[in-house]
This record gives C-alpha cells, sequence and structure tokens, in this order.
C-alpha cells in the first residue's frame, strides 16, 4: 500500500521516481513564451521527466517517436505520452533551434529503430530572467 505522503523512493542510480528538474524559464521567459506552443512545452517537459528516469552520465537518453511494445506489454515511446510523430519533429526543431536540447541520431542495432539520443541543456536554466518583464505582463 501506498502511503500518499511518503517521501521519493530512491532508485538505484541516485535518481528519484517521482520528482525530476524542470525549468520555470519555458513559462516565464518572455523569449521562450512567445515561440513556444503547449505542445512544444509539454514535449520539453516530457523530455526533462524522461532525462530523470532514462539518462546516462553524460546526460543522453534514446527515445522514439512512435509506439513500441516492450516484452511485458507495455506501452513505449512518445506516441505513448500523447504526442503524434508530426508534434514530435516540429518540437525538437524548435526546442534545438532555441538551445534548450541537443539531439543525435542513434544508430539501429539488430534491427532495431534506433530512435534520437536526446539532452536537456541545463546551463540555459541558470540564466537569470529579468523579474521586471513577469511584473508587466498581461495575466
Amino acid at each position: 500500500m501506498k502511503i500518499m505522503n511518503q517521501p521519493n523512493q530512491q532508485k538505484k542510480c541516485g535518481k528519484h521516481a517521482n520528482f525530476f528538474p524542470a525549468p520555470h524559464r519555458v513559462f516565464d521567459d518572455e523569449v521562450f513564451r512567445n515561440q513556444l506552443s503547449h505542445a512544444d512545452r509539454d514535449f520539453y517537459i516530457t523530455l526533462c521527466h524522461l532525462s530523470n528516469r532514462h539518462a546516462n552520465e553524460d546526460g543522453w537518453f534514446r527515445h522514439i517517436d512512435g509506439e513500441f511494445k516492450t516484452l511485458n506489454g507495455k506501452r513505449k515511446g512518445f506516441f505513448s505520452y500523447g504526442f503524434g510523430s508530426t508534434t514530435c519533429k516540429r518540437a525538437r526543431k524548435k526546442l534545438v533551434a532555441l538551445g534548450l536540447i541537443e539531439i543525435k541520431e542513434n544508430p539501429e542495432k539488430h534491427g532495431r529503430t534506433g530512435g534520437t539520443m536526446y539532452r536537456i541543456r541545463t546551463e540555459i536554466w541558470n540564466i537569470p530572467i529579468d523579474q521586471n518583464s513577469l511584473k508587466n505582463r498581461p495575466p
């Protein structure tokens, strides 16, 4: 039985299963807010979640746009998060152009789709935001 107020369970690799860092910058910064759609921001937050769960020591993790099932029947891929392949391509292109993520192609292995390798660029999270622009913006 799960108790609602229990702390996050730490995984073997030192990451928490129920917590992941996500920047407020994509919602607060005027540049990002004007250039990213809701779907783009949702895609970015999903990438932050996946990075916390699956990234290696260098921050890279692999994911595919479509859907596939694991050996035990779990649905995986961005499709399982509600993103179509067109949304993935459009959001990925915008996020790379804005410097929020890095991508590289993952080679195919054993006849399986290699997917795309992602890395969240966390150094952009530390750049200060102009607080005056937040106070003066309309609700």
